[in-house]
Parts: C-alpha cells; sequence; structure tokens
C-alpha cells in the first residue's frame, strides 16, 4: 500500500544523521509540497479567519489588545501572519525545533498582505518578524515549560497540532497554558482526529488506523508522521483535567464505516460510533474558574 510505504520512508528518514534537512529538502525540491501553492495558502488563511471570528465571539479582550500564543509553529507561520495581519497587539509562537524557513514565511507573508490589505516592510531575517509583524518566534523552545510569565497570555492558538504530540505531553502542555492564560483568556484549538496517512494514498478509509493496536501500529510512526490516534471524548476530558471550561466544540462527525467496525482494535472498542467517527473539532475554552460571564 502507498500509505504503507510513505510510513517506511518517514521512519528511515527519522533514524538518519541531517534526516531533517533531507526530509525538507524532499518537499522542497522532489514532492514540492514546499512552499504551499497559494491555493492552500489561502485555504488555511480561511482557517485562520474562522478562528478569529471565534476570538470575536467568545473573547472578553479585543483582538488589538491581545498577546497570542502558539505551540507547533511549523515551516511558514500562516496563522500567526494572519492573527498579526488582523491586528494582535503580539503573537508568541513557539516549536520543539527550528523549522521555520525565511523564504517560505517571505511568500506567506506576501500572499497575507494581499488578502488582509495590510503592508509591512520586508522580512529579511527571522529576527524581522518581532519589529514588522509583532511576531516573537522562538524555536527551539518547549510547550510544556514556556518560560512565559504566569497570567501573560490572552489568547492560545493550535492548528492540527495537538494530534502529533503524546497524551501525556498534552496534558503537561495544557497545565502549561493554564498557567500562562489570563483568568479571561481564550484557547483555540483545531485537531484533526483522522488518518494523516489518508492524504498520501486515497484509497484507505480516514479511519484506517483505528484498525491497528498500540503494537501494530508503532511501526507506522515517527518524528515526522506520529499521530496520537486519541478520540474527541478524551481531548475533551484532557481540557477538563487542566482547568479549562468547555465554550464550544464543533467536531466533525462522519457516518459509522462498517468496514472499520468489522476490524477495530480491541482497544478502541470501548468508544461509542460518534467518537469513532469524529474527524476533527475545534475546541474553545477558557480557564475555568473564571467568575464573569461572557
Amino acid at each position: 500500500m502507498r500509505w504503507q510505504t510513505k510510513a517506511r520512508a518517514f521512519s528511515v528518514l527519522s533514524n538518519i544523521p541531517r534526516g531533517g534537512d533531507l526530509h525538507y529538502a524532499l518537499q522542497r525540491y522532489v514532492t514540492r509540497r514546499l512552499p504551499r501553492p497559494e491555493k492552500q495558502v489561502r485555504s488555511i488563511y480561511t482557517l485562520a479567519q474562522r478562528l478569529l471570528a471565534v476570538h470575536e465571539k467568545y473573547s472578553l479582550r479585543p483582538l488589538r489588545d491581545s498577546t497570542c500564543f502558539e505551540f507547533g509553529a511549523g515551516r511558514d507561520l500562516i496563522v500567526p501572519l494572519a492573527f498579526s495581519a488582523h491586528g494582535a497587539r503580539r503573537f508568541v509562537t513557539v516549536d520543539i525545533e527550528r523549522l521555520a524557513k525565511l523564504e517560505l514565511i517571505r511568500s506567506n507573508a506576501a500572499i497575507v498582505s494581499r488578502l488582509s490589505s495590510t503592508d509591512h516592510p520586508e522580512i529579511n531575517s527571522l529576527e524581522d518578524l518581532e519589529p514588522t509583524w509583532r511576531i516573537d518566534y522562538r524555536a527551539p523552545a518547549d510547550a510544556r515549560t514556556t518560560g512565559l510569565p504566569a497570567a501573560s497570555i490572552d489568547c492560545a492558538v493550535s492548528v492540527e497540532t495537538l494530534e502529533h504530540i503524546p497524551k501525556r505531553d498534552i496534558a503537561a502542555i495544557l497545565k502549561e497554558l493554564r498557567r500562562i492564560m489570563r483568568p479571561d483568556g481564550l484557547v483555540l484549538m483545531q485537531i484533526d482526529y483522522g488518518d494523516h496517512f489518508k492524504g498520501f494514498d486515497p484509497s484507505i478509509s480516514s479511519f484506517n488506523f483505528l484498525t491497528y493496536s498500540e503494537e501494530d501500529w508503532a511501526p507506522f510512526q515517527s518524528r515526522f508522521q506520529y499521530v496520537n490516534r486519541l478520540r474527541h471524548s478524551e481531548y475533551l476530558q484532557l481540557f477538563r483535567e487542566a482547568g479549562f471550561q468547555l465554550l464550544s466544540d464543533q467536531p466533525d462527525r462522519r457516518p459509522p464505516e462498517q468496514h472499520i467496525l468489522e476490524r477495530l482494535a480491541p482497544c478502541f472498542r470501548d468508544f461509542s460510533e460518534e467518537d469513532l467517527f469524529t474527524l476533527g473539532s475545534l475546541i474553545v475554552g477558557r480557564p475555568a474558574d473564571l467568575s464573569i460571564g461572557h
């Protein structure tokens, strides 16, 4: 199967010297997945606009007065650029590895500027991000221990990042978010619960990985394509345990697939069909002890 071949390739890259550099070079010059096509940048920008609309609905503080925080910055910073273009006072974005590439950010900054009808000076280095876009890029940095002051963040954002983090580390990140969030702060977390190999191999289901035990799935995991396979109910529980009040969750539920149910791995048999076949969600919350209403 195509997806299994891709998984093995990721595994090889994960275990060779400078595998990360080779992975980027393959994406940049062989598969040409980077820089993203403008259509894809526009799609992510549209998602950022959706997050901004949710922020406007639930936040108790205007964006122009807000310090935002993101973990899992990635290579091209589209979400921070979009938030900045729409007026965020400051945007701190961190990543466990220093993945951001100047050429990709410059390309996307030009697109975001055009889409948002804003003007910014040219970005000549990553250090230019703060004075020109109010983006503080920090990498390598650990979202479990940010070093940021307590109660210093107004809005925490992540886009399709949590699914790539082990459950115990998600709990630690959410605990740290709870510490650095202001009492009236807001968390906006878009999570993809699907099998990411679907993007490489359209012949498989978005829920294909639910048919594998932890042991059988382990060979397909790597640093370039780790997915925790947590279901929606587990994420909601993690947020509650970390001390967040859930204001909204918008699960993308799909019809049950009989061929998946017939081969369902034992570790997933206690979940409801609704939970199993939820493809993703936008989870919105704020610190649970907030005494003022929306």
